[in-house]
């Protein structure tokens, strides 16, 4: 089995963009490299690999939900990964003020505690003017399409924004 290393070296010519930063992250958030080392690993990759490692980003929790904050800022869709929202906890992520996008396998989302946390925080999250919206893996590989039109929708409507307060511009 081949180290690290030389698993990422071949995993940057095999693999498009979008699959080689689900790699990446998940390097990063699982802690066996740093960016430092990813940088050092890449050095004599082709420049437009190596370009790829400025939207890596570690906090992503999952591959799928690295390829929802790619497609979205694809599209100039602004979008935070791993938010806390008080009395809501950690979310995955966030579109402008409260469009809370939560990216769920099924590994963690499907036991019984599981699913009643997540529909308590979904409760929760609306309660305080939130809209959270839940995509699944099959949603995000293999519908994203229908995925994407909701929340363009909902940022085209300006949905994702706090609304304006009285007397406020």
């Amino acid at each position: 089995m081949d180290d690290i290393s030389t698993s990422l070296l071949h995993a940057a010519r095999c693999l498009d963009a979008e699959g080689f930063v689900v790699v990446c992250d998940s390097l990063l958030n699982s802690g066996r490299l740093s960016t430092a080392e990813l940088r050092r690993t890449l050095a004599e990759a082709p420049a437009t690999t190596r370009r790829l490692l400025d939207v890596c980003d570690g906090r992503a929790q999952s591959g799928t939900e690295t390829m929802v904050r790619l497609r979205l800022r694809g599209l100039r869709i602004p979008v935070r990964p791993q938010v806390r929202i008080p009395r809501v906890g950690q979310v995955d992520l966030l579109v402008g003020d409260r469009l809370i996008l939560e990216i769920d396998g099924e590994e963690f989302h499907s036991n019984t505690n599981g699913f009643a946390t997540d529909r308590r925080r979904d409760r929760e999250a609306i309660r305080l003017g939130y809209i959270p919206i839940r995509f699944t893996y099959r949603d995000v590989v293999h519908d994203w399409a229908a995925g994407e039109k909701l929340v363009i929708e909902l940022v085209r409507d300006r949905r994702h924004r706090a609304p304006r307060q009285k007397g406020h511009p």
